[in-house]
């Protein structure tokens, strides 16, 4: 055993092992030369030996026969739900360390602690060996069959946005992951998941080696995963410990991996970075027709993976109110990227799940996409599947992002690769008067949009027209809601989307008929248009709609005061 180690190091290495509990530090710099089990002859601890006992209780006549034997610690060998009684206390006074380990624990576990630790050095020395040798070259998932190969176990890595980019070994940790949703990068989705955090720790001639260990318990299985870097992780690494606890061994080997993966994953970040350049440029190009020929585009599109030869259908994700959001996380230049970067990530994951091929680009403080038809998504399928996307990357986004939301707008399909400028421009439309009617979180689709894309040129050319339309239609009432906390702006939109029935009216609002027609007769003397008139109808309907698009919609109150 040689001069043995420091009862500190040597707790450490113990809690790596076998999970002890340290009840009572001791004396951190005393050196652990060996072991022995307590035996009922004299005689049967040396000095620097630590005692393995396990006896039901520790008194104090025992402890201190073994602090005036020279012991450092007692190994106490029993129930994590045994109480210890005054034993730490007595430890303490003593001088001597107090380690728990479960009952039934194999001695041999406990001296590898000890006698393993040249062993520990070779495997170290060939998890370096075997990880770093063209470590520099390595994807993520060659880097993940090597680590799996070494540790023997399943491993998945996850990269910063919760993608599962590499897998080692077996599928099945890979299958659980994606069946329960579960992602080291966004809080679980699952209610019974619990975490907690333990560190473990493997010795070597200089020092420890550490690595944070993250469990969750989900469904009765207990879950491990590593993240790779420091501050902002990398990524994650999941290790498969079902059949077995990690070893110290295996604590070596995943130092090493931490780092063969952080480099992985970060070439494979600014391969995808160097990617998202061109795709950016390209469509910058794109939506302002500056691209030259159109066979120049197909070319380009193509190179990218995107085969634009039957047109597309444009779809834009747009973070709601992005100003107010930077000023309100005062977020510095470097963040500010990454959450674009992560943005549009998030939106390539959801894509990849619904289309085989598709162009897409940062662009500000929103993602574009040109979503192709092809032989799984024909044209007539594209406007129902950008529908699904829209939610998938909404709520995706909720997940990893809780306090961000995004809207979307939808295009319609153009055949002609000519017109992509055009199917751009109508989804941007769909967008911009989807979040002013709707508000956050909104999807709009062009089709959608009837009339209000036809108020909203107008207010695009001359919003001085728009405001004297507005002023000459339900201006009036909409001041009479805001001084009066009265309904007659909602009473008469409800009235309208119900074709003009009071009695749909009257129940949608859960308000008698006789009040419907009651308010009614108010916008009337406020506003000089009848209802009952379909021409003054008409116009009451767009002045509604130019409301919305100026944001002049009085909010509902708390309580009604019908005047």
């Amino acid at each position: 055993m040689g001069d043995g180690i420091p009862l500190a190091d040597f707790t450490r290495l113990l809690a790596g092992e076998v999970q002890a509990e340290c009840l009572c530090q001791g004396e951190p710099g005393r050196r652990v030369v060996g072991l022995t089990v307590e035996e009922p002859v004299e005689g049967w601890i040396s000095p620097g030996e630590a005692a393995v006992t396990d006896r039901a209780g520790l008194d104090a006549a025992f402890l201190k026969s073994l602090a005036a034997a020279g012991c450092p610690a007692v190994i106490w060998r029993t129930s994590p739900e045994r109480s210890p009684g005054e034993a730490p206390d007595l430890a303490a006074d003593l001088g001597l360390g107090l380690l728990r380990v479960p009952s039934g624990t194999p001695l041999r576990r406990i001296l590898a602690v000890l006698s393993d630790r040249e062993g520990l050095l070779r495997r170290s020395h060939r998890a370096v060996r075997e990880m770093l040798e063209g470590a520099g070259e390595w994807s993520p998932e060659e880097a993940a069959e090597r680590i799996s190969r070494l540790l023997g176990r399943d491993v998945v890595v996850e990269d910063a946005v919760g993608r599962l980019v590499a897998s080692g070994g077996e599928s099945s940790l890979r299958e659980l992951l994606e069946g329960e949703d579960l992602r080291a990068s966004r809080p679980s989705t699952v209610d019974e998941t619990h975490r907690d955090r333990r560190d473990r720790y493997a010795r070597l001639p200089d020092g420890f080696l550490s690595v944070p260990v993250e469990r969750w318990r989900v469904a009765g299985r207990e879950l491990f995963w590593i993240p790779l870097g420091s501050a902002s992780p990398a990524g994650y690494l999941w290790v498969d410990c079902e059949e077995e606890p990690l070893g110290t061994g295996d604590v070596i080997t995943l130092y090493w991996a931490r780092r063969v993966l952080e480099g992985a994953l970060g070439r494979e970040r600014i391969r995808l970075e160097t990617e998202l350049g061109m795709r950016g440029d390209l469509i910058d190009d794109l939506i302002t027709g500056h691209y030259g020929s159109v066979d120049l585009l197909l070319q380009r599109a193509l190179y990218l993976g995107a085969d634009l030869s039957r047109g597309a259908l444009a779809v834009i994700v747009d973070i709601d109110d992005f100003a107010r959001y930077l000023e309100r996380r005062r977020l510095k230049e470097p963040a500010v990227q990454e959450l674009k970067r992560r943005l549009a990530d998030a939106v390539r994951l959801q894509a990849r799940q619904l289309f085989p091929g598709f162009l897409l680009g940062p662009r500000s403080d929103n993602v574009i996409l040109f979503l192709p038809p092809s032989q799984e998504v024909p044209p007539e399928a594209l406007p129902e599947r950008a529908l699904e996307l829209s939610g998938r990357v909404q709520r995706y986004v909720r997940g990893l992002l809780p306090d961000l939301t995004v809207s979307v707008g939808v295009g319609r399909y153009r055949e002609d690769p000519a017109e992509l400028p055009e199917a751009y421009s109508e989804a941007e439309m769909a967008l911009r008067i989807g979040h002013r009617i709707k508000g956050p979180s909104s999807v709009s689709t062009f089709e959608e949009t009837g009339t209000y894309k036809l108020l909203f040129r107008v207010l695009q050319e001359n919003p001085g027209e728009l405001e004297s339309f507005y002023a000459e239609t339900v201006e009036s009432a909409v001041r009479y809601d805001l001084r009066y906390g009265t309904e007659l702006v909602h009473t008469l939109l409800s009235y309208l989307r119900n074709d003009a029935s009071t009695s749909r009216t009257a129940s949608e609002l859960f308000t008698h008929r006789h009040t419907i027609r009651y308010r009614l007769e108010r916008v009337r003397e406020l506003t000089g248009l009848d209802v009952d008139k379909s021409e003054d109808r008409e116009r009451l309907a767009l002045g509604i709609k130019a409301m919305q698009l100026l944001g002049r919609a009085p909010e509902r109150p708390s309580s009604l005061a019908d005047r």
